[in-house]
């Protein structure tokens, strides 16, 4: 059987299977540089063969179902006229040492340990900020001193522009340290990484639940909520591949799950790269504006449109949230919105199960770890996880939404949201609960979901 991720050249095998995450690292096939693009008005779907059964009675879940997504990809292929060419001003590919497959990256490329000196000189510029009497908004490169790791910590934070689009730094314990002072050497360290940090939900949070500007992602009990109403961040379910809002994204492991919980992270440059090749009607469908974004009930109109992909400046940025697309079980989709067509449904799970194909799991992670990343240039999953064990272990991460002056130019439609959460330089507005917040009606709500709601 032949294994595929779609066609190729305007056509497609019999035995068609589309993309998988288990078969093995592949070369991405050689493409033609002077490939034509086409308008963007022209249309990805055109029935061929009107008397087949469109497979679009099977509603597209938020956790992605393989086998739907090879019947309605099969289907589409033998039933449909689909585009060959990209939509005007695509690139043929992208060429860029962000454009990655996990498989093919060596763990030194992207761990960063720090050394007892290094941690020394962490714990010194946490004991002067104590010191400082400051508050936690205040923390800076001038209040927060790493003479010595601090200019290394700016180079890596080119390397989130320029390099990989990621990286680990290894070697704290947070068990020597204080809740209090594992935020402040988190926001110390993440400061020279990028010195602005966004708000991450509508109470200018910038710790702990919800979208705010650190986020503590810690699975509450069901004294607060029962998983049966509590959404993802607070649960422990997987997680499909998604963006949150902002440029950078940084994680502080406080706490590891006892099976599981991994995060997962993938290349939007090899997603397109491959997609481009094989399956250009599903740029074309990405970049459409046509996509409905649940707005679970807010003031103002039930859903708005925009798309998924964008061709910002060259550079080829994804911005989705998945939940929002297709709704979960503890976040119905809102009745009466359009429902997905088939062309979305087909895209989106192909976005997802390219994603897996090319990810890098995080299995060897460790307690301290702090990973950052380049939203704009990466998608990321979690795996799902169970907390227990002999230890009684924990899965407990904060969060940051985080922008250099590296920051690429923010699509148009996304600049409002972008705003919202770089926006503001009023610090006093800044709310900074250092302990979980445990609210039932913060872990439950349906109307924010990575900040794209």
């Amino acid at each position: 059987m032949l294994v595929h991720s779609g066609y190729s050249s305007g056509s497609h095998p019999e035995n068609f299977i589309p993309a998988r995450t288990t078969f093995p690292s592949e070369a991405l096939n050689k493409r033609d540089a002077n490939k034509k693009t086409r308008d963007n008005s022209s249309t990805s779907e055109i029935p061929a063969n009107p008397k087949s059964e469109s497979p679009s009675g099977t509603p597209l879940g938020w956790i992605p179902n393989y086998p739907s997504y090879i019947r309605r990809a099969q289907w589409r292929l033998q039933n449909c006229s689909l585009a060959k060419a990209l939509p005007t001003g695509f690139p043929a590919r992208v060429d860029s040492p962000l454009a990655w497959t996990g498989s093919e990256l060596e763990k030194e490329e992207y761990t960063i340990p720090l050394s007892g000196e290094d941690i020394l000189e962490i714990e010194r510029g946490l004991r002067d900020f104590k010191e400082s009497k400051l508050p936690i908004s205040l923390i800076t490169r001038q209040t927060f001193r790493l003479p010595t790791l601090g200019p290394r910590l700016v180079s890596l934070g080119v390397s989130l522009y320029h390099g990989r689009g990621f990286f680990v730094l290894r070697g704290l314990n947070p068990k020597k340290y204080s809740s209090e002072e594992n935020v402040l050497i988190y926001v110390g360290i993440s400061c020279w990484v990028a010195e602005k940090r966004g708000r991450q939900d509508e109470h200018n949070n910038m710790l702990c639940g919800g979208s705010f500007s650190v986020q503590c992602i810690k699975p509450e009990r069901a004294s607060v909520a029962p998983d049966s109403v509590r959404q993802a961040p607070y649960s422990n379910v997987q997680q499909p591949y998604h963006t949150d809002i902002g440029d950078i994204l940084a994680l502080y492991t406080l706490g590891q799950a006892y099976k599981g919980g991994r995060s997962k992270l993938a290349s939007t440059g090899a997603i397109y790269n491959e997609l481009a090749e094989t399956r250009p009607d599903h740029i074309d469908t990405l970049q459409s504006p046509e996509w409905i974004f649940d707005t679970f009930g807010r003031a103002g109109e039930p859903y708005y449109k925009r798309p998924l992909l964008f061709n910002q400046d060259g550079k080829v940025v994804f911005a989705f949230s998945r939940r929002i697309l297709t709704g979960s079980e503890v976040s119905p989709r809102t009745k009466g919105i359009p429902e997905m067509t088939d062309a979305q449904a087909d895209a989106l799970d192909a976005v997802h199960f390219t994603a897996d194909k090319h990810a890098l799991t995080l299995d060897d992670g460790q307690l301290g770890d702090i990973l950052f990343w380049n939203n704009m240039s990466i998608v990321h999953a979690r795996q799902g996880f169970v907390d227990g064990g002999p230890m009684d272990q924990k899965r407990h991460l904060l969060r940051l939404w985080l922008r250099n002056e590296l920051a690429w130019e923010t699509p148009e439609v996304l600049r409002s949201a972008w705003n919202v959460a770089y926006g503001s330089e009023d610090v006093s507005e800044e709310q900074w609960p250092i302990e979980p917040i445990t609210d039932r009606d913060h872990v439950t709500t349906q109307r924010r979901s990575s900040g794209h709601g």
